[in-house]
């Protein structure tokens, strides 16, 4: 197989089809037509030999081949857009650049509304878009600049050695109850702990928290009798009954403003959280990504 008997549009349109899995999809993304990336995906399977997308029930399914073929694929185009479209300064007040970050709630609690904050004054033009971190690192999108910045605390997601990674914060635990609560003061013994029902706050949808880890290795174990994906539904719940939501301390201050609820203190041996900022090392030097670590790092 000659390199110089392929179209290198051809990759652009690979690409599109690669990531969109849907002809008209991947068609707008080029800004071509329907029929001419029809067109295109007929020439690449002649090219490769291979059918490459093939339609199923659930949309276009790649073949091994493909899968194969657009990892290759996308780091070409990438280190060509990186020289091609190399930033030389960034100017955060002239800029109108989308940052993506793929983040939890905690995050959009605690960073976000400081960071608009002072966005508004250093680079009024620039517009921050939240990507939900789900239970997989989204390594690929970091890669070819979908997504921008990761934060996360490193219990819920393993980084890669292969990705750039600061650890930020280290956050303590608090707890939160209902401001009623009959048999809760301002702290909470390792006996009330477990023997009190808890909401486990769990945005990735995981059965496990290390504060679990950290009971089971002192033999013991806390009744979790609700779980929730959400700071504000745990909180509601907290709110009207007499259960415990164990979570950050920045959150627990927060929601305890919020809510009917009360901030209390947990036993000073359980473990903390770290949060993590990760990127991609193919932007690690790119100045605009730069400048943008250096703003939220301020901000923590």
């Amino acid at each position: 197989m000659k390199l110089h008997q392929l179209d290198l549009n051809l990759l652009l349109a690979f690409d599109a089809l690669m990531s969109q899995r849907n002809v008209t999809r991947a068609a707008q993304q080029c800004f071509i037509s329907q029929p001419a990336m029809s067109h295109a995906l007929n020439r690449l399977r002649q090219f490769f030999e291979d059918p490459l997308l093939v339609r199923s029930a659930t949309g276009m399914q790649p073949t091994q081949r493909a899968l194969g073929l657009h990892q290759a694929v996308r780091r070409a185009l990438t280190l060509l857009e990186q020289e091609l479209g190399r930033e030389e300064h960034f100017e955060p007040a002239n800029s109108r650049r989308r940052f993506v970050i793929s983040t939890t709630d905690y995050v959009e609690c605690v960073l976000i509304p400081p960071l608009i904050r002072r966005l508004k004054t250093l680079a009024p033009g620039v517009h921050i878009e939240i990507d939900i971190l789900r239970d997989q690192l989204p390594e690929a999108k970091l890669a070819n600049g979908e997504v921008d910045l990761v934060l996360g605390f490193d219990e819920y997601m393993k980084v890669p050695a292969s990705l750039c990674t600061e650890t930020w914060l280290t956050e303590p635990l608090a707890g939160i109850v209902a401001d009623d609560h009959p048999e809760v003061g301002e702290a909470l013994s390792l006996e009330q702990l477990t023997a009190l029902p808890h909401v486990f706050h769990s945005p990735l949808g995981t059965r496990e928290a290390s504060i679990d880890t950290w009971l089971a290795s002192q033999g013991l174990k806390r009744q979790i009798s609700v779980n929730s994906q959400s700071y504000m539904s745990a909180a509601a719940i907290v709110a009207q009954s007499d259960h415990l939501l164990v979570l950050p301390n920045k959150v627990a201050g927060l929601l305890a403003g919020a809510w009917p609820l009360k901030k209390v203190t947990l036993p000073a041996d359980l473990p903390a959280y770290h949060l993590n900022c990760v990127w991609h090392p193919l932007h690690d030097r790119q100045p605009a990504l730069q400048w943008l670590r250096e703003v939220l790092r301020s901000l923590i």
